[in-house]
């Protein structure tokens, strides 16, 4: 009897822990939403603003395979380094903003 309520118990204790679990990915949907502050018309807009940076890379990377002259491709190729540097130093900015505000 004591093995068949011990049984129950475990049985009660992992059927909790597994709803819970399945709860948790909208919770955490909903803090990485607030978590940044963001509400659906600024995560828009931020998406909007990262699709045209996404339709610069990809137009220069189809200049750069259409260029024949290596020349002009290296120039090609140098504009786009720049805007990944560029965005490679907002990210690690924001990065770096977020860091800092979990350590405040």
């Amino acid at each position: 009897m004591k093995m068949l309520v011990k049984l129950t118990v475990m049985l009660a204790l992992a059927s909790l822990s597994q709803a819970s679990l399945a709860a948790d990915p909208v919770e955490k949907k909903s803090e990485m939403t607030m978590d940044h502050g963001m509400d659906e018309s600024k995560m828009m807009e931020h998406l909007k603003i990262r699709q045209e940076e996404i339709l610069k890379m990809h137009d220069l990377s189809n200049k750069i395979l259409a260029e024949t002259d290596p020349k002009k491709q290296q120039v090609l190729k140098d504009q786009q380094l720049e805007l990944i540097k560029a965005e490679h130093i907002k990210m690690m900015s924001m990065h770096h903003s977020k860091m800092m505000g979990m350590t405040k």
